[in-house]
């Protein structure tokens, strides 16, 4: 693509229609700085009542032994912080208690308890998972007979658990995204995609002799509102729910958690946000501290100490490497405490910033516009080769734009941040600049769309795909985490045994390529997670590859993914320079999934 002259947004709309999961897990993303969280006074403590303590298995910490200062006090944190946290505290209802279905043991041990029988009747010995066509499907458990313990918690009883689907009332920016990237599904389309999950999961995960019953709150203003967030919560609260999938801002979750109600909501707040309102919260994806202590491995170990030979200038690619970062920030900065971790992190490596920049983007467009020519101008007066961008897809557009203006061609870092990452929006970059970007990505090497996990799964157990074509890639996954841990606490549920079941749980994914590894608990990092995902992987743009983007559009330019799309823990990444520019062993897209991610096959169930 030709570089793009005086974009607007409507430009960019026009652009991404039928962009659908993609487009809208950014909008997740970026809509969350209406909730990200400063430091939380006493009035927002959790006070729900947990069990007594994690019963997570916190073996195979990849990090090592490592001092982690996450609040920045300069003192070493407690790595049992969050097991002790408010959480643990006495709440409105009794309960809790060390529990979960699933053994402590690891995968190998889980699948001998399967051969030895005693499993529910759905376990495949061979996996000790349960038998749907997935490498993410949860842990076998063992078969239910008898008292489930009736109303072991608020919102439930012996034959049904009680949830709050919560559908947010959208802003004017956020629905011209989602109607642009054809994810305009109407409110019965989206309610019916919410029930079809639940007939899914409800026919193949283990419920313990008890069903789900969604109660729909219809949002009662602006999401952003946190009087609104408030007045909603207590509507919830009202309706006497176990949890609530999704949440319009963080009045709502806090409110939730002070009366010990589960939330599966948020998109990667800070490790800090989910240990003070332990275990009530929980999501998919990463903790943003968790990506930047990826990010900040890939610069100490790959690129710092080395000269910037992939910048476009050949003076700068020279010299060594001086970084500066360009960083998406709220007028209330609300991003800083996460820009402060990683400045720690790169100073393990004896890296420090020639300078940190912060701009204002999405939805305010035009404020990046008026703030990129400073900006840059600013980059090149610091004497910056390497420019490490963490900010909104839309942002380099204009930035990348203006340095080309300015004659400045430094290399660009990518940190996988809010779709940067996907060739739909890198061709909407200037290519005079992008064709000297690299780095690192949460998303896997690419399948074509037939073969994504949700679809498969859809078409594998109705014989049809989804109800809401726009929105079923992100309504799937809160309920995948609800429905896994319920599957894995054991017929005591409560959040304390949700938690345990959840910590106890082994990896899934492991080693796989076009998929992420994922687990809870201290499987991998060094803290109490509840987020899903744990690796990322190292990517480049190849400004000359042909093929389709994320939404089958065919065209020039594509993102390469380094050693086939291998996938890193941290600790894991490899020192020496990275990989970028060599199409040597690269993948754009699989035709079929790697060997790596053969998911077993079993029968559809009709």
């Amino acid at each position: 693509m030709s570089k793009i002259d005086d974009v607007s947004l409507g430009t960019v709309l026009r652009g991404v229609r039928r962009y659908q999961p993609y487009l809208l897990v950014v909008a997740a993303v970026l809509l969350v700085v209406a909730f990200t969280p400063g430091t939380p006074g006493p009035d927002e403590q959790a006070v729900g009542t947990v069990g007594d303590g994690p019963g997570g298995a916190g073996s195979d910490v990849v990090t090592g032994d490592r001092d982690w200062d996450l609040d920045g006090d300069g003192e070493p944190d407690d790595p049992d912080r969050a097991r002790t946290g408010p959480g643990a505290g006495a709440g409105p209802r009794g309960g809790g208690g060390r529990g979960g279905a699933a053994g402590q043991d690891g995968e190998e041990a889980v699948r001998q308890r399967a051969a030895q029988g005693g499993m529910v009747a759905n376990c495949d010995p061979a996996t000790g998972r349960i038998a749907i066509p997935t490498r993410h499907a949860p842990p076998c458990v063992p078969a239910h007979t008898g008292d489930n313990g009736g109303a072991t918690y608020q919102g439930v009883t012996g034959d049904k658990i009680r949830v709050a689907v919560y559908l947010a009332q959208g802003n004017p920016a956020a629905d011209a995204i989602l109607a642009a990237a054809g994810a305009d599904d109407d409110r019965e389309e989206v309610i019916a995609q919410h029930e079809q999950y639940r007939e899914f999961y409800l026919a193949h995960y283990e419920q313990y002799g008890r069903d789900v019953e969604l109660v729909y709150i219809d949002g009662s203003g602006p999401a952003e509102d946190d009087a609104v967030g408030r007045a909603d919560a207590r509507r919830v609260i009202d309706a006497g729910v176990f949890a609530s999938i999704n949440a319009p801002n963080n009045a709502y979750v806090d409110e939730l958690v002070a009366r010990g109600i589960m939330c599966f909501c948020t998109v990667s707040l800070p490790v800090e946000f989910y240990h003070q309102r332990a275990p009530f919260v929980w999501s998919t994806l990463m903790a943003s501290t968790e990506a930047y202590v990826h990010r900040a491995e890939y610069v100490g170990k790959r690129l710092a100490g080395r000269p910037a030979e992939h910048a476009g200038d050949p003076v700068l690619a020279t010299q060594e490497r001086r970084f500066g970062l360009l960083y998406y920030e709220t007028p209330a900065g609300e991003y800083k405490a996460g820009i402060d971790f990683f400045e720690r992190e790169l100073a393990r490596y004896g890296v420090r910033l020639a300078n940190r920049l912060a701009y204002e983007g999405f939805p305010n467009i035009a404020a990046t516009q008026q703030q990129a020519r400073p900006l840059i101008q600013r980059m090149i007066q610091d004497n910056v080769t390497s420019i490490i961008f963490a900010g909104d897809p839309f942002g380099p557009i204009f930035f990348t734009q203006e340095a080309t203006r300015q004659r400045y061609f430094p290399e660009w870092i990518i940190t996988g941040s809010a779709l940067t990452d996907t060739s739909f929006f890198a061709r909407t970059y200037d290519p005079a600049q992008w064709r000297n970007a690299f780095g690192v990505s949460m998303l896997s090497a690419r399948l074509p769309e037939a073969q994504s996990e949700t679809m498969r799964l859809l078409q594998w157990h109705f014989g049809r795909g989804p109800e809401a074509e726009g929105t079923y890639g992100v309504i799937r996954g809160p309920w995948e985490n609800f429905y896994r841990g319920v599957h894995l606490a054991g017929p005591n549920l409560n959040p304390g045994t949700f938690r345990d079941g959840m910590f106890n749980a082994p990896p899934s994914g492991v080693g796989g390529i076009t998929s992420p590894q994922m687990s809870f608990g201290r499987h991998v990092w060094p803290w109490d997670n509840y987020l899903a995902f744990d690796d990322m992987t190292e990517i480049w743009w190849d400004p000359q590859a042909r093929g389709e983007d994320e939404i089958g559009n065919d065209g020039i330019g594509l993102y390469r993914f380094v050693e086939m799309g291998r996938r890193y823990l941290p600790g894991q990444w490899p020192d020496g320079p990275p990989r970028a520019f060599d199409p040597a062993n690269t993948v754009t897209i699989y035709d079929q999934p790697p060997e790596a991610d053969r998911w077993p096959e079993y029968p559809p169930p009709r």
